[in-house]
């Protein structure tokens, strides 16, 4: 497997499970540690790594190092490869949802299972160009739509959790981050508990949930190959 080294880039499950299965790359990697994302804030490489969690495990070898930002929260320590690999292949449950101004949906998944999923839509118009007081008015009006929107979704996700037990591993939520931020403001079922992520994806609908089954057990991954930013941590 040839391994990009000049820029973050995504691994899948099973092509992170096969690399570190392989006893040749085993016998290289010579240390395993785990720090806090926010220690390497200095290091613009690393950014979308540590956007995806607030934990990253760092691989060294001789030559170079290996950053590995999991696709999901951890609170442990890896004293080997094989550890990694049984966290990332042991079945998670997660309860997800995608939402943009306009539509929604809301899903349990497994890797590569959908258990459950429920879509919801309120219509939102576009921006108005128009100056003035027609303009004003229409985004008050907009302002209103949205709201709804808002308060429609928190019923479905509060009837989704109702319908399928609300006990999950992981809780995940995608939108653009004004539409996330702003939904957050309204009070649901176990929103404490959701991860909020990035999404620019439109148009929302049972495709979504099935990308996401595969996709997000997905790990963040940037290769370091002349050790120069664990030296510099040093």
């Amino acid at each position: 497997m040839k391994l990009e080294t000049d820029k973050p880039f995504w691994l899948s499950r099973n092509n992170l499970i096969n690399l570190f299965s392989v006893d040749e790359f085993k016998e290289k990697v010579i240390k395993i540690s785990v720090s806090n994302s926010k220690e390497f804030k200095d290091f613009g490489a690393l950014n979308s790594l540590i956007s995806h969690n607030k934990n990253l495990i760092i691989l060294e070898t001789e030559d170079y190092s290996i950053y590995l930002s999991l696709p999901f929260n951890f609170k442990r320590n890896f004293n080997s490869l094989d550890e990694i690999i049984n966290f990332i292949q042991n079945d998670k449950e997660i309860f997800i949802f995608f939402i943009e101004l306009g539509s929604w949906i809301i899903g349990k998944i497994k890797f590569k299972e959908i258990l459950a999923s429920k879509r919801g839509a309120r219509y939102v118009k576009g921006r108005h160009k128009a100056g003035g007081q027609s303009q004003r008015r229409f985004e008050r009006n907009r302002e209103k739509w949205i709201e709804e929107l808002y308060k429609k979704f928190v019923l479905d996700i509060n009837d989704f959790f109702k319908k399928n037990l609300d006990e999950s591993d992981y809780y995940l939520a995608f939108g653009e981050e004004k539409v996330i931020n702003d939904l957050f403001n309204y009070d649901f079922k176990n929103k404490n508990k959701f991860i909020k992520r990035k999404s620019s994806l439109k148009n929302y609908n049972s495709k979504t949930l099935v990308s996401a089954s595969t996709n997000i057990w997905s790990s963040r991954v940037y290769i370091d190959k002349k050790n120069a930013i664990v030296k510099n941590y040093e």
